[in-house]
């Protein structure tokens, strides 16, 4: 019987503590959870701010270096002459070399006519159609699926007014140099990856992760310029650092309050315990040496009471009513070796 109560003890002690090593797990991932949400959140806020200013910035700067390039054009009149002006603007933008910022351009009449153009790279065989007022448009190019920002500059030809026509890829290089460690680029348009920051490998990845740039719940993309729309291009951007508490950093203080409070529980346990136990053996050694004797001594009463002040109630009472039958069925003799009597309300 003692060995059979000492085996559910120890089942509810170990289910006890298996209960409180689930709850500290429970409440230590939820707390990771809660800890890295927000620093994904706020490292993601500040990548946007981030690139945000870098469009602004890139904006400002395209803007700048077209408008000085019209210029340098001009001052040089450099398309002045009609017969010469191919070779001319071929010279020039060879002595620049990758310095312009635009490695295609062309020169256009106010009607749409093409007089010139120059590819620094590769060739972009394109149509480009501008709105009323319009200076700035997006154009893909068919033969490679190339993203190009347009930009239009009025122009002196030397007799008339015309256009400078030039295109910046949006390609992988380009966001390659935008891009700071921790974070990935990629440019959609019209709801399909057109650029990565980590090439045609991230692109792959990237689109088969995000059906559309606003799919994304741990990612933020910004509208390249102007109004949101379908022709605007969207930049999707992706944290890539890691978390800032992991799971192996979280296990240590749960490992550790999990041990104190073993230690805590098998020490206030192990006294109840032992108590417990005393309090059954001494039930168990009144029984057999009654049933031995078949009668009542100085020895059984003392087991008695000690089974009447153990920590078990159920044990408690059942000593009382064992001493009252004892006493009941025990010869006279037996009966004047203890005259006390024990308080049942004990």
């Amino acid at each position: 019987m003692l060995r059979t109560l000492n085996s559910q003890l120890a089942f509810r002690l170990a289910s006890v503590l298996l209960l409180i090593l689930l709850s500290l797990s429970i409440l230590g991932i939820w707390t990771k959870e809660q800890f890295n949400d927000k620093f994904r959140a706020t490292q993601l806020a500040n990548a946007r701010e981030h690139y945000a200013a870098v469009l602004a910035d890139l904006d400002r700067r395209w803007g700048r270096e077209s408008f000085n390039l019209k210029t340098r054009l001009e001052a040089q009149e450099i398309l002045a002459n009609t017969e010469q002006r191919k070779e001319k603007l071929m010279v020039y933008l060879i002595s620049q070399g990758n310095s312009i910022e635009f490695p295609s351009l062309r020169i256009e009449t106010t009607q749409g006519e093409k007089i010139a153009a120059y590819d620094y790279a590769s060739h972009i065989e394109t149509s480009v159609k501008f709105l009323p007022g319009q200076t700035n448009t997006w154009v893909q190019n068919p033969t490679d699926g190339t993203l190009y920002l347009v930009v239009r500059q009025f122009i002196w030809l030397g007799k008339e007014n015309g256009y400078l026509v030039l295109f910046k890829p949006m390609d992988h290089a380009l966001l390659t140099q935008m891009t700071y460690p921790g974070t990935r680029l990629s440019l959609w348009w019209k709801g399909k990856a057109v650029a990565s920051s980590d090439g045609e490998e991230g692109l792959r990845s990237t689109a088969a992760r995000y059906p559309r740039p606003e799919s994304g719940d741990a990612s933020a993309y910004l509208t390249w310029s102007g109004p949101e729309s379908e022709a605007s291009p969207k930049l999707l951007i992706e944290p890539l650092g890691s978390d800032l508490i992991s799971l192996g950093t979280i296990a240590r203080p749960v490992m550790l309050t999990f041990f104190i409070l073993l230690i805590a529980v098998t020490i206030g346990f192990s006294g109840l315990w032992l108590r417990a136990s005393r309090q059954m053996d001494a039930l168990l050694q009144a029984e057999i040496r009654h049933k031995t004797l078949d009668s009542i001594d100085e020895q059984v009463i003392d087991s008695l009471r000690t089974a009447q002040t153990g920590p078990i109630r159920t044990a408690r009472l059942l000593a009382l009513s064992m001493e009252e039958r004892m006493r009941g069925s025990a010869p006279a003799s037996a009966e004047r070796l203890d005259t006390a009597t024990i308080d049942p309300t004990r």
